[in-house]
């Protein structure tokens, strides 16, 4: 009820009192203004009316006395005669009502009682909370007020003064703060929170309320009004450009990674506050925008709080409303501030709204989750807007984020729930537990972009300039009630309904894999798929152009499709089939293809439009030759049964080389996975899987087994904060293998040298004894006998496994027994320290065998042709797209070891005077050797040495794209050798 108005100033309303005798009235200041239209003046000391207190409090905040009589007769539940005396309880629960909470108990001196409300409370009431009072239009300037504020009138600007309390603003427009600073809260009335404007002001916190709704589980703590004539950068960042950039300040993919058009700015063209609101305007420029790898036609703003403001739980929401037209992507969402499980979306994203523009009735909310990408997923939800609105209208968008569970909103009508997700990072061997990767900080993100995969790319109808006008973002957190604990998600066995599409006899999912049937052209956006058989889209906002036909190859009856525009997506042209998948089960996918020419074909298991197009299998890339090859995939549906899930294989955005496919085949294979009791080694060479204690089941101690003998007993738990395995002893007993804390499985090979590590502390001083034993116990590889304190240290183990022993399930043992101290252990692992140096690692580096050991890539925007000609490299490119790596080839799996030196050789040329790359690499992309090498047209030696620093496996890679001119380079007689 109260409303908002720019920040003037009266002199401080210290309540005055004038000499009074014999119980005479005393004389309070504004004491007229408070009162001002009561019908009859009374004594200080008379009781007051419903009537006159509702007056009073109209004054005081502003607003028509009948607004003030309408709330009383709603918290007394009845109609009231307003000649009767209002009681101090009643009067209570009134003002509480047009007061923010947080002012309720400061500001409301009535007691909880039936005595009447005398003139004097009121007066005094209001005299001891309000030291400065505005009630009047006017500039006030140079106040220093030693408590609260108070405005409630129109035309009101404060300037250069101090307000060591809290400001409230009730009602009004055309209120300006102008250089003044507010050491408490700045209080405003959602109803004018536009009319209020702040120029070069410190302002501590500004809270919008709206006293009538603020019986609420969320308490505010973080928020921006845009009342300021500038965007606050304490608040908010930007980032600018095209690129997504590494931490070391290297490209590593335009476009954002979504294939975006516009270059971020922090110019006041592309974002600035106007009228109490942020503005971020898309523009089309008259000349294009030069940035650091590229030009760019279109510009825009992106502003995020990482580094200034983050939050792990909470509610976060944002009024605005969004510009239509083709091709405009805005978003709100949320990023985690520290990548704790890995590279994206390993550790999560969150994505609180995004819309397309030229699709306006309905916006999405999504998580990203999974694995590293390609195999990473999500899953999303629509929102349609009821008719008559759309995204072109304000409303509030929100998520509620507790442990296990995420929430979304659109003006407060809850559309999507969603409690299930995962997180897996490479070298380990589980999914981090339950709740990750959303029990992290995330900080928020609003940017508007223009063209990108979401929604296509901008065309002849779109008008520029788009504005997205944020009115406010604000944050908040749960203090109503304790967050809820997280639940990990049960899968439980599924069969498909009777009416679902079922498997073949052969128990293939995939109906006519012959192509008899006629397959089914999806061309327009509201056109349906086929339920049953084959189909083929190419919507028209992803601009693919071509057909599809059965035709016969090497006896067998393909799918053939003829590409006529590759599009601005991988899926402007796809082979799509609908299967019925189950979740928690794995299938597999298989299928044979070609084209005439070296080229990529992605393919994924995903949902419909009704489940966001969640990617359920990660993205597949093949790379196609001009010969029918076999591909297969493996993936489990972690997402909910979807009985519409779709097979694609995405034909678009890369080139114009036709594509064969044919014997598909997917496969329901649970029940042929089989549990190996032998523990691989991790791809990073560790041996002990879950030595971080934050993977498998909730209770992070997957792998890893506790027993007791003798009588004795223990516990062993991980707290979900410190992530460290703890061991207390219930009973000690009397020796040390009394109690073990163990695992097993472990592959240790003859006369090899291994290194175990790990991180231990205790409760008080103490030793543990660590032993690697064989699979039955009977030999004993290693016994060592460790001091712990109570600092947490690493500790190393070295051994050597005996010769003609070989022991893939050994164990590794922590005897904890004979001490009563409780025991922490953390980053534990075990990696073989000792291997036989290979003196030539390289296979086939003089091509007389082909491609064999050989792969090359080519990224979705170059083309090109990689073959063995003559026993030579040929690498023929069209076009070498925008990276370096957009063209390479590459022979991986080679095992270097540390402290040796290598010689790296081979010939090249090219047809065209460029730079190519040769690096060594491992599979975090940690390079050892990093070249850049001058190709001319003639067959010239290259050479270059380097020292290992550590036993890894590597891959040796030549990079040759980013180039935009069509030639040919050569490459030969390449030889990697110990020097």
């Amino acid at each position: 009820m109260a409303v908002l108005i720019v920040l003037g100033s009266f002199s401080p309303v210290q309540a005055e009192k004038s000499s009074a005798k014999n119980g005479e009235a005393k004389e309070y200041k504004y004491e007229s203004e408070w009162l001002d239209g009561l019908k009859e003046q009374k004594t200080h000391q008379a009781a007051m009316s419903y009537q006159e207190y509702a007056t009073f409090l109209g004054n005081l905040f502003g607003v028509e006395t009948a607004e003030v009589i309408q709330t009383i007769e709603e918290v007394m539940g009845q109609q009231v005669n307003l000649n009767k005396v209002i009681k101090q309880e009643e009067a209570k629960e009134i003002s509480d009502r047009l007061l923010p909470s947080q002012l309720e108990n400061e500001f409301n001196q009535h007691q909880d009682s039936d005595k009447p409300v005398k003139r004097l409370d009121v007066l005094s009431m209001a005299g001891s909370f309000v030291k400065g009072y505005y009630g009047k239009k006017g500039k006030y300037e140079g106040e220093k007020i030693k408590g609260n504020a108070w405005i409630n009138h129109s035309n009101v600007t404060l300037s250069k003064s101090t307000i060591n309390g809290d400001l409230v603003i009730t009602s009004g427009k055309n209120i300006v703060l102008e250089e003044i600073t507010v050491t408490g809260t700045v209080y405003i009335d959602h109803s004018i929170q536009n009319n209020v404007l702040t120029i070069d002001s410190d302002l501590n916190d500004v809270r919008v309320f709206d006293a009538s709704k603020e019986n609420s589980d969320w308490s505010l703590v973080w928020a921006d009004e845009f009342i300021s004539n500038q965007i606050d950068r304490t608040k908010w960042d930007y980032d600018i450009g095209n690129w997504i950039i590494d931490e070391d300040g290297e490209p590593v993919a335009p476009g954002w990674g979504n294939n975006e058009l516009e270059y971020y700015t922090d110019s006041s063209e592309n974002s600035f506050t106007e009228d109490g609101k942020l503005v971020i305007r898309a523009q089309k420029e008259e000349e294009p925008i030069e940035g650091e790898y590229g030009t760019y036609d279109y510009t825009s703003a992106k502003l995020k709080t990482k580094g200034l403001f983050s939050k792990k739980y909470g509610k976060f929401e944002a009024k605005m409303k969004l510009p239509e037209g083709q091709g405009y992507w805005p978003a709100f969402w949320m990023m985690p501030e520290d990548d704790v499980y890995g590279a994206w979306p390993v550790s999560g994203e969150i994505d609180i709204m995004e819309a397309a523009g030229g699709t306006p009735h309905k916006i999405g909310g999504t998580i990203h989750y999974g694995e590293e990408y390609p195999n990473n997923t999500y899953t999303s939800g629509d929102y349609h807007f009821p008719d008559g609105e759309d995204i072109t209208g304000y409303h509030t968008y929100s998520v509620e984020w507790e442990p296990g569970e995420i929430r979304w909103y659109v003006d407060g009508k809850l559309y999507q729930t969603l409690n299930d997700w995962f997180s897996k990072g490479t070298n380990q061997a589980d999914k981090y537990a339950y709740p990750a990767p959303f029990d992290q900080e995330f900080y928020m993100i609003l940017n508007l972009a223009v063209g990108g995969w979401y929604g296509g790319n901008p065309d002849e109808t779109t008008e520029f300039p788009g504005e997205m006008e944020v009115d406010y973002v604000r944050v908040y957190e749960l203090t109503g009630r304790d967050y809820k604990e997280p639940v990990e998600p049960v899968v439980e066995d599924e069969e498909l309904p009777e009416d679902a599409k079922q498997p073949l006899e052969d128990g293939n999912l995939i109906y006519d894999q012959s192509y008899q049937e006629p397959i089914t052209i999806v061309d327009q956006p509201e056109d349906s798929l086929d339920p049953t058989f084959w189909n083929f889209l190419k919507l028209p906002q992803f601009e693919g152009k071509g057909t599809i036909e059965a035709t016969e190859v090497d006896g067998e009856r393909f799918a053939k499709t003829t590409i006529e525009n590759p599009g601005n997506a991988l899926w402007s042209l796809q082979q799509i089939q609908k299967i019925a998948i189950l979740k928690g089960h794995t299938y597999e996918v298989t299928f044979d293809a070609k084209s005439n020419t070296n080229r990529n074909l992605m393919t994924k298991v995903s949902g419909g439009a009704e489940r966001g197009y969640a990617n359920y299998s990660g993205e597949k890339t093949f790379q196609l030759s001009d010969e029918v090859q076999s591909y297969n995939y493996t993936f489990t549906l972690n997402q909910d049964t979807d009985l519409a899930a779709r097979l694609e294989f995405n034909m678009g955005s890369n080139g114009l080389a036709p594509v064969w496919i044919g014997n598909v085949r997917v496969e329901d294979v649970t029940d042929q996975q089989v549990e190996e009791t032998s523990k691989s080694p991790l791809s990073d060479g560790n041996r002990i899987y879950n030595g971080t204690f934050d993977q498998g089941d909730m209770t992070r101690l997957n792998y890893w087994e506790l027993h007791s003998q003798e009588g004795a007993s223990a516990e062993v738990s991980v707290s979900p904060e410190t992530r460290e395995a703890e061991i207390e002893p219930l009973k000690e007993g009397e020796e040390a293998d009394d109690i073990l804390f163990k695992q097993t499985g472990i592959q240790l090979q003859e006369g090899q040298e291994y290194e175990l590590t790990f991180h231990a502390r205790a409760e008080d001083d103490r030793t543990v004894q660590v032993d690697l034993v064989s699979q039955d116990g009977s030999e004993n590889f290693s016994s060592e006998v460790i001091d712990l304190t109570k600092e947490m240290k690493s500790h190393t183990v070295t051994f050597q496994m005996p010769d003609n022993t070989t022991d893939l399930e050994s164990q590794l043992l922590f005897k904890l027994g004979g001490q009563s101290e409780v025991v922490y252990l953390d980053d534990v692992r075990l990696i073989q320290t000792s291997n036989q140096v290979e003196l030539q690692p390289l296979k086939n580096g003089d091509f007389a065998n082909g491609m064999e050991a050989w792969s090359p890539y080519i990224h979705y925007d170059a083309q090109a042709n990689v073959s063995a000609i003559n026993e030579m490299l040929k690498v023929d490119i069209e076009n070498g797209g925008n990276e370096t790596w957009s063209v390479l080839v590459e022979q991986p799996g080679l095992a270097l070891s540390k402290n040796i030196t290598y010689t790296l050789s081979f010939k090249a040329k090219s047809t065209n005077p460029r730079d190519i790359e040769v690096t060594m690499e491992n599979a975090a992309y940690h390079r050892y050797l990093s070249e850049v090498v001058s190709l001319t047209d003639e067959m010239q030696t290259y050479e270059f040495e380097w020292d290992m620093t550590e036993d890894d496996t590597t891959s040796l890679k030549f990079l040759m794209g980013k180039f935009a001119d069509s030639h040919e380079i050569s490459i030969d007689d390449i030889s990697l050798e110990v020097k």
